[in-house]
């Protein structure tokens, strides 16, 4: 009798975690992922203040404005997002944490869903 390896095993949702943004640089091009991801990174503190309560966008302005540190958090978060989805992909091999897969899948997911989202105010790259 053969006994059945079970489908979701860490090694199978850390590629899944790897996989998705080559799959999505794939589908919408390397060229365009290049132009828009760079156009929405430079642009964000300025999304961030645009879709954030009216509060907190001032304050977010004002943090923006009159200190460099606030800026390049916000330029950090989605670097040090993915480098922690890819620690914690590493992890889960090591560890055989089903757990620590599915943050790594949890935390790549979401940088490229809310910059996906999020690329409409930045730049569009148009080929004619």
């Amino acid at each position: 009798m053969k006994v059945r390896s079970p489908i979701l095993t860490p090694p199978r949702v850390a590629a899944l975690a790897a996989g998705l943004p080559i799959l999505y640089v794939l589908i919408i091009g390397p060229e365009r992922f290049y132009y828009e991801s760079w156009g929405t990174w430079i642009v964000s503190p300025v999304i961030y203040t645009r879709i954030s309560p009216s509060p907190l966008s001032e304050w977010l302005l004002r943090g923006f404005v009159h200190g460099p540190y606030l800026t390049f958090a916000s330029y950090a978060a989605p670097v040090v997002l993915l480098f922690s989805a890819a620690v914690l992909a590493l992890l889960s091999i090591g560890r055989d944490s089903l757990l620590l897969a599915f943050g790594s899948l949890a935390l790549v997911t979401s940088v490229f869903t809310i910059y996906h989202f999020l690329q409409p105010l930045g730049m569009t790259y148009v080929v004619y």
